[in-house]
């Protein structure tokens, strides 16, 4: 009926600082907290919901803010709607799954999102009595009993035992008062198979022939809304009660007082029970309010724009968790041990799409948003100075972006589709649409612009990559394939500049389609492509240019199946691990394939993992940890891999983690700050060796148990490590206590 999940780690999740170092093989939610869609009381905690997760928010000052998503328990993403009452809170999403949240459990309820009906399941609000909490949605009125939990009942309210959607529920005077789709009806609380129709009993006087959108007790009175227009019951008879013309968003109760949002002139209007108005809250931070609760002196506001709000002695308050507000849609780069996020993009047929999120930062666990006057930024690259980032606008040109937030705005391109930065400190730059779509912009400030000599369909090129032979590489959208540009090591003098186009065909290139989508370059300088249609392997790219190279299709073997890698599906993203491995994201999830591309090491998609969503926009890795991010349709995500970038080895620099070691771990160690691929041997004090691997990248990994099986026994062991240019020595030590 229900599975159940214990939320054994939640302290950790919660009780940490956000940037403590995660263990390896365990994932962490960026998800965006915008939009809010609605928000609930329970007890001294108010919960909001996102379009992506939920978190809950302390009353009184304190505000400790808690996050909930699939990686510490939820099971699944997309809220439409939550309730709850003094122990409980219900989560009800968008594809008609619940979880029931009680205290540090958390319960699964699938049967309505199983249910094979033909009838709209959607769950619009939710009502909570007693040991029961009873659902509004498209069929019907659907019951929970909380307490075992399971669903107890269905109760149908249309006409003839049609399936009608019903919006809200009240109970007054013990009766049931339903908000449907054909209007108020009633039934009593005590009474008898209500799953039956004929049990429902109209209450239309007063009202339109037409549907109620909200019913809501406030003390002995009952409230309906109907259109812009409230209404209240007397003597079986609706009677116009308030209205303003404003369009509502939802109702509320805070004791003898009626909470009123309003779209139209955005505002809270506090109703007494005579209909007037005792008080109106509009400012700033209200500009799309969906719901409302309140509880004494303060009052809360979910809105969609602006996420949750608190109301307090005059003073309204933006709580927003430590994330990004928005999705990640455009490219993510890590520069000196900061994320940088562009959150716009272009829609499948590259017109901007208006997005004014600007981007991110994300550094030693805080998250910064930054909004220069442009729109659409879609493309970064680290700026030769080490510091900054250039950015490009899908529209507004080109930016330099400082570390503190300032920018400035090179006016000469428009469309920046792609950029890349060369070994030489040159920035390239694709102009989309452009005749002379490919320029670069030397250190000292001069530009060149080119021409391909093929033609492009809308001269459209999007991602670059400069190589480590002096050449450049274009993902060209449109269907046009594959371009490289080899300019001799002279910018100046395009005469001795050699061009290649790469198709489909083994005589044009040997792609395996020509909608290009990503570019990666490897450690060993070969060329990564994504297409439509799986990956292709440029392993001779110092000969492209020439035309003596063409595309390798690799061959995954797995099992008894043997085929080209990602043949049928659409590679968005390519990521280079510090092992050479590669990230590679899809319509479909993410997978971690070996360095030749020939085996499948990893596979994460919605079903197997807390990933929020299969639609993988960018992968990015973070060098110095190993942490992949994950930019999905819903939200960032992140994975603490087993690579890292190898660096120069030097005893202060190797972290283990964690060390000590304590009783009850049974995850796996993490040594990194080693040489590349370093070879490393664990020993006791006596020197009997204990474990040896070779690092990947830069980082080694231990299970935490020696060659018998067993777990070593309480005291220091000694990390050695030996790269390909030193020798053998001690790196670090570990403390395993039991």
């Amino acid at each position: 009926m229900y599975r159940f999940l214990t939320l054994l780690f939640i302290f950790l999740y919660t009780g940490m600082p956000s940037h403590a170092q995660t263990p390896l093989g365990q994932w962490q939610e960026y998800l965006p907290w915008l939009p809010a869609v609605a928000v609930t009381l329970n007890t001294d905690k108010v919960f909001c919901a996102t379009s992506a997760g939920l978190f809950s928010v302390t009353t009184g000052e304190q505000q400790d803010i808690t996050r909930y998503s699939k990686v510490n328990g939820l099971h699944d993403i997309g809220i439409s709607t939550i309730g709850s009452n003094n122990n409980s809170v219900l989560i009800a999403y968008r594809n008609s799954n619940l979880d029931l949240l009680q205290g540090n459990n958390i319960y699964n309820i699938p049967d309505i999102q199983r249910k094979q009906i033909s009838a709209d399941k959607s769950i619009f609000r939710i009502l909570f009595s007693n040991n029961n909490a009873y659902l509004c949605t498209g069929l019907g009125i659907v019951v929970v009993n909380t307490s075992k939990p399971e669903i107890a009942d269905t109760w149908i309210t249309g006409n003839s035992g049609a399936y009608t959607p019903v919006y809200a529920l009240a109970i007054n005077n013990n009766y049931f008062y339903a908000a449907t789709a054909e209007g108020i009806k009633k039934a009593p609380v005590a009474g008898s198979n209500l799953a039956d129709f004929r049990n429902w009993t109209p209450v239309l006087q007063g009202l339109q022939p037409d549907t109620v959108w909200q019913v809501i007790q406030l003390g002995n009175t009952l409230i309906c809304q109907q259109g812009k227009q409230l209404y209240k019951l007397e003597n079986d008879t609706w009677q116009p009660w308030y209205t303003d013309g404003n369009p509502i968003t939802n109702l509320s109760v805070n004791d003898q007082l009626l909470l009123v949002c309003e779209m139209g002139s955005p505002r809270i209007v506090t109703l007494q029970m005579d209909g007037t108005t005792s008080a109106t809250l509009q400012d700033k931070y209200i500009e799309a309010p969906l719901a409302t609760v309140a509880n004494g002196q303060e009052t809360w506001i979910a809105d969609s724009l602006q996420g949750l709000i608190r109301y307090s002695n005059g003073l309204f308050t933006p709580i927003a968790p430590n994330g990004p507000a928005s999705i990640i849609t455009g490219d993510m780069i890590f520069v000196r041990h900061t994320l940088w996020a562009a959150a716009g993009g272009v829609n499948d047929t590259w017109n901007a799409t208006g997005n004014n999120n600007g981007y991110y930062t994300f550094n030693k666990g805080e998250w910064q948003q930054f909004h220069p006057s442009v729109k659409d930024l879609l493309t970064l690259t680290s700026a030769p100075d080490g510091n900054g980032v250039y950015a490009g606008s899908f529209g507004s040109g080109l930016l330099y972006l400082g570390a503190d937030g300032s920018y400035i705005n090179y006016t000469n391109v428009t469309n920046v589709s792609g950029l890349a930065t060369d070994a030489l400190g040159n920035l390239w730059v694709a102009d989309y649409g452009a005749s002379r779509n490919l320029l670069v912009k030397k250190p000292d400030n001069s530009w060149i612009s080119f021409r391909s000599p093929y033609a492009q369909t809308y001269n459209a090129i999007s991602q670059l990559v400069a190589d480590d032979y002096g050449q450049v590489w274009m993902a060209s959208p449109q269907g046009n394939g594959l371009f490289v540009l080899n300019y001799a090591n002279t910018l100046e003098n395009t005469a001795d500049d050699q061009w290649r186009q790469f198709r489909m065909g083994a005589q044009q290139g040997n792609l395996p389609s020509n909608d290009v989508y990503c570019l990666a370059k490897d450690k060993n300088g070969s060329i990564w492509v994504g297409t439509g249609r799986g990956i292709a392997i440029m392993n001779c790219s110092q000969e492209a240019a020439t035309g003596a190279c063409n595309a390798y299709l690799p061959i995954i073997k797995q099992d008894d199946f043997a085929g080209y890698l990602f043949q049928d599906e659409q590679v968005n993203t390519i990521a280079v691990d510090g092992a050479n491995r590669k990230w590679v994201g899809t319509l479909n999830g993410a997978w971690l394939v070996s360095a030749d591309g020939e085996s499948i090491l990893e596979q994460f998609s919605t079903t197997n993992s807390p990933l929020p969503g299969n639609h993988i926009y960018k992968i990015t890795i973070d060098p110095l940890t190993g942490e992949v991010y994950f930019a999905t349709e819903k939200g960032l995500m992140s994975w603490h891999g087993t690579a890292t970038e190898g660096t120069t080895m030097q005893k202060d620099s190797v972290l283990v983690f964690p060390n000590p070691v304590p009783p009850a771990y049974g995850g796996t160690i993490a040594i990194r700050g080693l040489a590349q691929n370093a070879l490393v041997k664990i020993t006791d004090i006596s020197g009997r060796l204990v474990f040896q691997t070779r690092a990947l990248g830069g980082q080694a990994t231990w299970n935490g148990v020696d060659y018998t099986g067993h777990r070593p026994q309480s005291g220091v062991y000694l990390v050695f490590a030996t790269s390909e240019t030193e020798g053998e020595h001690i790196v670090a030590k570990i403390v395993f206590i039991n």
